[in-house]
């Protein structure tokens, strides 16, 4: 070979050496020999052909995978490499291939477990670092276990990406190599910060498979100084919560003091523990979904037992027709509460008539309405509950008798203010009341037995009224009259004929007194709006009553 003439003998020719690069010229895609070359390229020299001819060998022979894009994002270029580490691809892949379409079936591969809507997502993702990223990014292929390495370079007209092969980076045998296998193994993700704050090593194995298909832009950890600064880098990988948010608002350095738990966007829970390390940091993120959601189940669970026992405890103190409190209620608040002075039983008259009479359902109504009616009347401190039946109870808290006995009678007044409106008409209620003194020295049953004789005593003396334990109307006091007397008092008092109640309504008749029959009578109202204070044995309680 003359020097200065004609092509050295063993040259190879730039043509020959891309012989294995895979590509098509197409009027509107921009060639491979147009495309300019990265910029610190690693040969050096002014002779663009040596510089060609090198870099066709080398996507030829090296061990890197490279695929070129256009413009377009459409496959352009690749090399045998690149079906050697993609081997989903030897099918699929075509001059004018779309990007998405070289993604999507590595994605299957490497998630089989994904839903498609998950798939979807991170293919969206991964289009977008195919388009702003540059790398270096490092993942391991989960079905064969290698680990690549990713570069992308973006040219004039396109963009080119490399993969290397970084699986055997250590060397077998070592501590790192086996260290390396061991996290891959237990799937434990590790991040090592050296004392200077720079990124010694992470798993990327763990952070890709966990994290990749739900993060757009891969957060850019290689430096780490203040907690807050480092942790806001993660924002976009965990969901909003109280623990994510101090450790963003963070102004300490160093490890994170205790371990916490953390919602990744992805749905899965991670445990972050870090610990001091030469100087540096080492964090380590584990998978406790499962034991998340179990917590989190169990944790439901005692809130929904809780309720329930709030609920039996409410149902077991309380009455279940008018929700007032029960018997047992009301025996557990004399048992504790000190200011109560007096107790007043109160028990509706003739009850059973108007059951009777008009049905259960309307005994139920007008247990509720009389149960509006008392507690929209009473004071300050005052506990209404019901007892059972038609009886209820009241703790007053008077400061003396004559206090307490006029409480009484304004609730007594509040039973029979207004007619009760049902069904088949109006109904005029009234109730008798017993009132006892609570003793400090008594216990609450022996209270409320006093008060059931005060309720007696009323009863007897006439009922629509307040009987008073220290002053009790006794039944024995009261005078007998004969039939005689009735009909007569009957006809004379009140203008009524026996027989023509007889007649119009058989053997039950309303009870009254002299004093309600006139104030009845003011008001314009009828016979049947008494209709409820029924008296099967008819007969005066006393000579002029």
């Amino acid at each position: 070979m003359r020097r200065g003439r004609g092509r050295p003998r063993h040259t190879v020719a730039p043509s020959t050496a891309r012989a294995r690069l895979h590509r098509q010229r197409r009027p509107s895609s921009v060639s491979w020999k147009e495309v300019s070359a990265p910029p610190h390229p690693p040969l050096h020299g002014e002779d663009t052909r040596w510089m060609q001819a090198a870099g066709g060998l080398l996507l030829a022979f090296g061990a890197s995978a490279v695929c070129c894009y256009d413009a377009e994002e459409r496959v352009s270029a690749w090399n045998t490499r690149y079906l050697e580490f993609f081997p989903e691809m030897r099918d699929h892949v075509r001059v004018g291939l779309p990007v998405a379409d070289t993604l999507r079936p590595f994605l299957e591969r490497q998630h089989p477990g994904a839903t498609a809507a998950e798939l979807e997502a991170a293919l969206a993702n991964a289009v977008w670092r195919h388009r702003e990223e540059q790398g270096p990014l490092r993942y391991q292929r989960a079905d064969s276990g290698r680990w690549l390495e990713l570069r992308m370079f973006p040219m004039p007209g396109g963009r080119i990406k490399l993969w290397t092969d970084v699986t055997h980076s250590g060397t077998e045998g070592t501590d790192a190599s086996v260290l390396l296998e061991l996290l891959t193994v237990t799937n434990l993700g590790v991040i090592l910060h050296d004392a200077q704050g720079r990124l010694r090593y992470a798993n990327s194995r763990f952070f890709s498979a966990h994290f990749l298909p739900v993060l757009r832009e891969v957060p850019d950890i290689r430096e780490r100084h203040v907690q807050g600064e480092y942790w806001r880098r993660y924002t976009a990988m965990f969901e909003p919560s109280e623990t994510f948010r101090a450790l963003c608002e963070s102004g300490q350095t160093g490890p994170l003091p205790a371990p916490v738990t953390l919602r990744g966007s992805s749905g899965r829970s991670y445990r972050i523990e870090e610990h001091p390390l030469h100087g540096g940091i080492a964090s380590m993120w584990t998978d406790v979904t499962e034991l998340a959601d179990r917590e989190q189940a169990l944790a439901k669970a005692h809130a929904e037992l809780a309720g329930l026992n709030v609920q039996l405890r409410r149902m077991a103190l309380s009455d279940p027709l008018t929700a007032l409190p029960n018997r047992r209620a009301l025996e557990q608040a004399l048992v504790y509460r000190k200011d109560v002075t007096a107790i007043a039983l109160i028990d509706v008259d003739h009850f059973k008539a108007i059951n009777d009479r008009f049905g259960h359902d309307a005994g139920d109504a007008v247990m509720t309405e009389l149960a509006n009616r008392l507690a929209a009347a009473l004071g300050p401190r005052e506990l209404l509950a019901r007892l059972g039946g038609d009886e209820f109870a009241v703790l007053l808290c008077g400061t003396d008798e004559a206090d307490v006995l006029a409480r009484a009678d304004a609730l007594r007044r509040a039973v029979s203010a207004q007619p009760l409106a049902l069904d088949r008409g109006a109904l005029v209620v009234t109730a008798s009341l017993g009132v006892a003194a609570r003793e400090a020295s008594e216990a609450p049953t022996d209270t409320l037995r006093r008060a059931d004789m005060a309720l007696l005593g009323a009863k007897a003396a006439g009922r629509d009224r307040v009987g008073n334990a220290f002053a009790p109307v006794r039944p024995d006091t009261v005078d007998a009259a004969s039939p005689a007397e009735v009909d007569a008092h009957l006809a004379a008092d009140f203008g009524l004929e026996p027989a023509a109640l007889a007649a119009r309504h058989g053997a039950q008749h309303p009870v009254f007194t002299r004093e309600r029959w006139a104030e009845a009578q003011r008001q314009g109202q009828t016979l049947d709006h008494y209709w409820g204070w029924v008296h099967y044995n008819l007969g005066l309680l006393a000579a002029g009553h």
